[in-house]
């Protein structure tokens, strides 16, 4: 199975996550109204955060600015791998941003 799929079926497994086309290409995850992220084709997978939590993951080096709106709290992890589609967020416990 692809990176894009597994992530994809992982993240929409929630009931309160819906699974959408997203403008560019992929899919983009929303809660509720708000969406919580989105992952390209290509497997590039863009997300929101606060400020502290961009910085910290740009400084280790785990996510890079994202390439439209870069002093944004969106960044773009790249899945490059199994071990890195299967890495969950500490802080929702999503499977896509490999923070913790």
């Amino acid at each position: 199975m692809r990176y894009f799929e597994r992530i994809k079926q992982e993240v929409s497994s929630s009931p309160d996550v819906s699974a959408n086309p997203h403008r560019f290409g992929g899919k983009e995850f929303r809660f509720g109204t708000a969406e919580i992220g989105h992952i390209h084709t290509g497997e590039d997978v863009d997300i929101p955060f606060p400020g502290s939590v961009r910085d910290a993951l740009l400084a280790d080096g785990l996510a890079e600015e994202h390439r439209w709106v870069p002093n944004s709290g969106w960044i773009t992890f790249q899945v490059r791998d199994k071990e890195t589609s299967s890495m969950r967020c500490g802080c929702c416990g999503c499977p896509i941003c490999g923070t913790h």
